[in-house]
């Protein structure tokens, strides 16, 4: 059967979106905040233009290529326009184009006949007054840097009135690790607060983000961790891991332990449905978890402990509930329109294909475990615990647990094959180390221990579904996708050495929906492949901790409490996102990060309307990226750009000259292939034409 291409799927998802009525407001609130951060620009070069008695021929949002154009009036001297193409704007002065083929003409219609200024000037003939070269070199600076000036004005103000509106940030708390990443490998657990990155202290989700993304490739970066379970605190430098070009340590955004307001029920009926659409009586939506039979929990990491070493009983939670009585009056006290409810909640098998991979080496140890103390190494395979064999991997830990506190001797081999025995005692978990990530090991989390699974099927059971598509031991498992609701995988997921993600799909396959059938292309050891479908069961002996419960972040409102501190914030936002662009295309040139996460204005406005769904003031603060970001690139040297254009200008208030007009326009046509050449870059990326891995 033929994929649709993903570009198309790309647009077909985009266009379901756009054609939905509830959309179309924040349609209209994305294209007005666009506009807006662009007319602000060219409303700087303007003002300034006209202050300077420069003659403005037009004013444009957007570019009236061809003469197109959705809107045009005359006022004055200048005409105001909305051109066909919505990626930019402009202001026409006299003799001054971005255009360089019309550099010739604009440079004749400068020395038009007139009120000419006393002085001739090189090429001859006479400027006219009103023209932008007729300026002097710092009059045109001006002019030139005005756009760049007014949008950081812009974002200073935009960022100012968002903290004086409120946002809902994300906390810096951890609800998982990635296994073997950067915070794993430090050590940090679920419910571990960063309370410190860099300088920044108190920090929000989106600091983690950026010190992150920003920060020394090479020597790392500083955090200083709370620990709330045995309130304990230390600093760790974490030396980011790249995954998909994207610096990252690997921890997952904070959970509460409220569930959302709107529970989804539209499971398939085939197949064993989640524990939380079988509990008794059942949720409604909005509850918050306060105890664990009988005993009290204040966070999701509290939550997790509680139910660990209880997978395979059901357990009863004490859930606080909102009460309508109040009519929706938020005059009424809070603890009067909650109630708290007793609620059953069954166990949750865990999905099974009925065949075990192949256990690979270790990739990570962490600090201060049990596997780093006994001396462990990475690259070291584990081949037997107390003698019997490793088996499944992906139970490996459950049968750790098994044995926490008591000593078990395990058999390695180093990479060239050197066997030596170990003996560890197994610590006990009360966390989650869940392979959520693609290309992430297995976490031995007793042990501290990150290894490899290799797609290699090592055992079959001859009652489970493996066995009923005829896959046998030995076979490789290439390709992987699921089937939903009968839709066909678009894309399966690779399986190669290099991309290890049969742990990630093995943890996709606890969270698809009842009914999902799994499609694996399957290579069979005389080198032929072909496709099978598998249709998991639910396991007889394996449950899931967490029992698929879902939960809301963790936000807190950060609200500046008078205008003062408000602009405080907003200036102090506006330089971090300043620096941070700078930061960013450093580390693209540097080759640090890839190209590849750039977007261009399809995942521009993607991004803005996710920002609109979420609140007014998280829209202003995106309006504040974005502004930054125009002022940051478009103040880059590339002849073109404003950049380009002060480069011209300081090399003539240094040399008391203008660069030739050869120059100039050579110059500039390479600046425009240049931008055209990134253009159809990021279009290729926003449409899925150029993979962004």
């Amino acid at each position: 059967m033929n994929e649709m291409p993903a570009a198309c799927l790309a647009a077909t998802t985009w266009l379901e979106w756009i054609i939905q009525p509830s959309s179309w407001v924040v349609i209209l609130q994305v294209a007005f905040g666009l506009g807006f951060v662009i007319f602000v620009h060219e409303l700087g070069h303007f003002l300034v233009a006209k202050a300077c008695g420069v003659k403005c021929e037009k004013f444009y949002i957007g570019f009236d290529v061809g003469g197109l154009k959705l809107a045009k009036f005359q006022w004055g001297e200048t005409e105001y326009g909305i051109g066909i193409l919505p990626l930019g704007g402009y202001v026409k002065m006299l003799g001054q184009d971005d255009n360089p083929a019309a550099a010739g003409k604009e440079a004749a219609r400068a020395r038009a006949s007139g009120d000419l200024p006393a002085e001739p000037v090189a090429g001859g003939g006479r400027l006219d007054p009103r023209s932008y070269p007729a300026q002097s070199v710092g009059e045109r600076m001006a002019i030139i840097s005005a756009g760049v000036i007014m949008n950081v004005i812009f974002a200073v103000l935009m960022a100012s009135l968002a903290y004086r509106i409120g946002i809902d940030e994300l906390t810096c708390e951890v609800s998982t690790v990635r296994p073997g990443g950067a915070a794993w490998r430090a050590g940090l657990r679920t419910g571990d607060e960063i309370v410190a990155i860099g300088g920044v202290t108190d920090p929000i989700f989106s600091d983690l983000q950026r010190g992150v993304t920003l920060g020394s490739s090479d020597e790392g970066v500083e955090f200083t961790i709370h620990r709330p379970a045995d309130d304990s605190t230390w600093t760790a430098q974490l030396k980011p891991d790249i995954d998909l070009g994207i610096p990252t340590i690997g921890v997952t955004s904070p959970l509460s332990t409220r569930l959302p307001e709107t529970l989804a029920r539209d499971e398939a009926e085939e197949g064993e449905l989640p524990a939380m659409l079988r509990a008794e009586p059942p949720f409604e939506g909005s509850e918050r978890i306060v105890a664990v039979d009988g005993r009290p929990v204040a966070s999701y990491a509290e939550l997790i402990a509680a139910l660990t070493g209880r997978e395979a009983e059901p357990v009863r939670l004490l859930v606080e509930r909102p009460r309508d009585d109040a009519g929706g009056q938020a005059a009424e006290p809070a603890a009067n329109r909650s109630a708290t409810t007793e609620i059953l909640l069954p166990p949750q098998r865990s999905r099974w294909l009925g065949m075990a991979m192949t256990a690979g080496p270790i990739r990570a140890v962490q600090a201060n475990s049990p596997a780093q103390k006994a001396g462990l190494e990475a690259g070291e395979r584990i081949l037997a615990i107390d003698g019997a064999p490793v088996a499944d991997p992906l139970t490996l830990e459950e049968r750790l647990q098994e044995r926490t506190g008591k000593a078990v001797r395990l058999e390695v081999a180093a990479a060239d094959g050197t066997p030596r025995q170990v003996e560890i005692v197994p610590r006990r978990v009360t966390w989650l180390e869940p392979p959520r990530w693609p290309d992430t090991p297995v976490s031995l989390a007793s042990l501290g221990l990150a290894i490899e699974v290799e797609a290699v099927v090592s055992q079959v059971d001859p009652t489970g579904p493996a066995a009923a598509a005829g896959i046998a031991a030995g076979e490789r498992v290439v390709r992987a996708g699921f089937i939903v609701n009968g839709e066909q995988p678009r894309e399966g997921l690779e399986i190669t050495p290099e991309a290890a993600n049969w742990p990630y799909v093995e943890s996709l396959l606890q969270v698809v929906k009842p009914g999902a059938v799994l499609r694996l292309s399957v290579e069979s050891v005389d080198g032929a492949t072909r496709v099978v479908d598998l249709d998991p069961v639910a396991a007889s002996d394996r449950y899931l901790v967490d029992r698929g419960l879902v939960f809301e972040p963790v936000y807190r409102r950060v609200r500046a409490d008078s205008l003062a501190a408000a602009v405080a914030r907003g200036f102090r936002r506006t330089l971090e996102e300043l620096g941070g662009v700078y930061r960013f295309l450093e580390k693209i040139t540097s080759n640090e990060i890839s190209p590849r996460l750039l977007g261009g204005p399809i995942a521009i406005a993607q991004q803005a309307g996710r920002s609109a769904e979420e609140g007014f003031g998280r829209f202003l603060l995106f309006l504040t990226l974005l502004s930054a970001n125009l002022a940051v690139v478009n103040f880059l040297p590339i002849p073109v750009l404003d950049g380009g254009h002060m480069v011209f200008l300081l090399y003539e208030l240094v040399t008391g000259k203008p660069p030739s007009e050869r120059v100039v326009v050579g110059l500039s046509y390479l600046g425009l292939i240049l931008l055209l050449s990134l253009m159809a870059f990021v279009f290729g990326l926003d449409l899925g034409l150029i993979p962004r891995r």
